[in-house]
């Protein structure tokens, strides 16, 4: 072997190398650049609505707000607290409400009975195993007041 021989191969070896590092910052570059042009799919973030004070709820009695997607949250104070629930019936997407004479939660399209927890007790949600969807919320222990966490429906 000469040195003309190995000079030869460690040239070849050299722009095969300089060649994939070169074609491996490209295709990052263009993959980076695809990302940035792509529009980012984020959750809605969390916006907190005062939803009263601390006494305004009585034990159970449910009081009901309107979110800024226009849904309903229903928020009932029992003796382990506070909790809010959806208004909308998992099995069908109609309406619940509460029904304070027997202390649940009702859906009038095809008799979907919650109890004050939330968890079906009867009719199809009972059988499919359902709940109603549970809304975030938090008191302030300090100031005495009741926020309830919705989706923001603003776009950007």
């Amino acid at each position: 072997m000469t040195r003309s021989e190995g000079a030869t191969r460690r040239d070849v070896l050299a722009r095969v190398l300089m060649g994939a590092g070169l074609a491996l910052s490209y295709g990052l570059l263009a993959a980076q650049g695809f990302l940035f042009l792509l529009p980012r799919r984020l959750e809605p973030k969390v916006r907190w609505l005062f939803a009263g004070r601390l006494d305004q709820y009585r034990e159970g009695v449910v009081r009901e707000f309107t979110g800024l997607d226009g849904k309903e949250i229903l928020v009932r104070r029992s003796t382990g607290g506070i909790e809010a629930f959806s208004s909308v019936c998992p099995h069908l997407g109609c309406r619940v409400h509460w029904v304070p004479s027997r202390k649940e939660f009702f859906c009038p399209c095809h008799n979907g009975v919650f109890d004050g927890d939330g968890v079906a007790v009867s009719g199809p949600p009972a059988d499919a195993g359902q709940r109603l969807a549970r809304v975030p919320l938090r008191v302030d222990d300090a100031a005495e007041v009741v926020y309830v966490g919705v989706r923001d429906v603003r776009k950007g």
